[in-house]
């Protein structure tokens, strides 16, 4: 488990936000600039960790009552894998205009509502998931054609409007 000395500074932004499920803004304001797809340019002063992401989603720093811990996160690249694979996620967590450098793994995993719009994504396996709200993918890119639903249980929505499912050959 990471410690607080270890995070970089958008990281402990989006550490010390979460417990009150507070918005981080990480883009610059130039269209251009904050496209997802140039997010392999994006540096240090908009890169977070997938391990951190995932740290937070299974219950750090969620214990400050009156409040409802929730990850929302805008403008980032997530570096590293993001695997929540067969873990019970307890939050809502909200990727918007993010560019994620690994697929994200939810096989078999027991989550409430998954936003990640709007974004670049190398793939979601969420085969066997069970989600207990809406899974919105609207407006984001996944490359290679990967989005993996096989036996998924939804209790809310499938949002996939104007999403774009990209063959290798479309982004090699």
């Amino acid at each position: 488990m990471l410690s607080y000395d270890e995070l970089t500074s958008p990281e402990r932004e989006l550490w010390d936000a979460f417990p009150e499920g507070r918005r981080v803004d990480l883009r610059t304001g130039v269209p251009d600039t904050d496209a997802p797809p140039a997010g392999d340019r994006w540096g240090p002063d908009r890169t977070v960790r997938a391990a951190v992401v995932a740290t937070l989603l299974l219950g750090a720093n969620d214990d400050r009552s009156g409040t409802v811990a929730a990850l929302r996160l805008t403008g980032a690249r997530i570096t590293g894998r993001l695997n929540l694979s067969g873990t019970e996620i307890c939050h809502t967590f909200s990727l918007q205009g993010c560019r994620l450098d690994e697929a994200v793994q939810l096989h078999g995993a027991t989550t409430r509502t998954i936003e990640i719009t709007n974004s670049w994504v190398p793939g979601i396996n969420a085969e066997l998931a069970r989600i207990e709200g809406d899974l919105d993918l609207r407006r984001s890119t996944f490359e290679g054609g990967s989005l993996i639903l096989v036996n998924a249980r939804m209790a809310g929505n499938l949002l996939i409007s104007d999403a774009r499912i990209l063959d290798p050959e479309e982004w090699a």
